[in-house]
């Protein structure tokens, strides 16, 4: 069995979690909804589960939904139809191959799908795949994650006595420096969103005197942090744009970002 074979199993367990942070979810959502509007085609691409799309389609015109995963196509259906939406489009579709939506959209979305593919090469293609089914001017929301972010967290883990916070096996993070360059001639970039101070009080502070180990459905963790992470969530909500956190690289004090990209051309 390849990686890649690995990883499309992977998501099809059902024992696999997306993201198990649901108020960085909420962050994340929250930063996606400043840029939809009520007359966008718009696409969400690997989707994963719907949950966060069912709030992004309530915002826009048109959405598509795309997914490679049967198991969490079967998912967002679900969704779907609870919230019986009426403008979605749920298909069954890769990012590494987007001939079919050529064009077609005001505005897409990846959320941490680019770093599944494991090298830069298949990332870069990626993101001309994304960057073709935008009409011109288009707008894509790319929310990834940065080796640069992730040690700017680690740094300050380790100097207060914490391990640093591995990357998953499945994921291949991006690096600042080269995805900045690669975009410079195909997007403007507009704004960077990061989650700074969330990423500070949840993966540093709660973590000096609460234990938290593992991934997804199999992590384990104490009791606090189901009260920790709320409140941080409000903090930030508050405050984060305010205290953004001064990194020597990566723009970020945390991995995933949310880079604001105009589509040149």
């Amino acid at each position: 069995m390849t990686r890649r074979d690995e990883i499309e199993a992977y998501w099809e367990s059902t024992n696999t979690v997306s993201l198990l942070d649901s108020n960085l979810r909420l962050l994340e959502e929250s930063t996606v909804l400043r840029y939809l509007h009520r007359n966008m085609d718009f696409a969400d691409l690997g989707c994963g589960g719907g949950e966060s799309t069912v709030r992004y389609a309530a915002a826009v015109k048109s959405c598509v939904a795309l997914e490679q995963s049967g198991h969490l196509r079967a998912k967002a259906k679900a969704r779907f139809d609870e919230a019986r939406l009426t403008n979605v489009d749920l298909v069954a579709g890769s990012v590494s191959d987007l001939s079919k939506h050529t064009g077609r959209f005001d505005g897409v979305l990846t959320q941490r799908v680019v770093i599944n593919f494991l090298s830069w090469e298949e990332q870069k293609a990626v993101i001309e795949n994304v960057r073709a089914t935008l009409k011109p001017g288009g707008l894509y929301v790319m929310i990834e994650n940065t080796y640069e972010g992730a040690e700017n967290l680690n740094a300050v883990r380790r100097q207060v006595g914490l391990d640093n916070i591995p990357v998953h096996w499945h994921n291949y993070f991006l690096h600042y420096p080269l995805l900045m360059d690669f975009l410079k001639d195909k997007f403007v970039l507009e704004n960077v969103h990061t989650f700074d101070l969330y990423y500070l009080l949840t993966r540093v502070f709660e973590n000096m005197f609460g234990k938290f180990e593992g991934y997804g459905a199999t992590a384990k963790f104490d009791e606090i942090f189901k009260i920790a992470d709320p409140a941080a969530r409000k903090l930030f909500e508050v405050l984060g744009e305010r205290l953004s956190i001064k990194v020597p690289a990566g723009n970020s004090f945390g991995p995933i970002q949310a880079f604001i990209l105009r589509k040149i051309g």
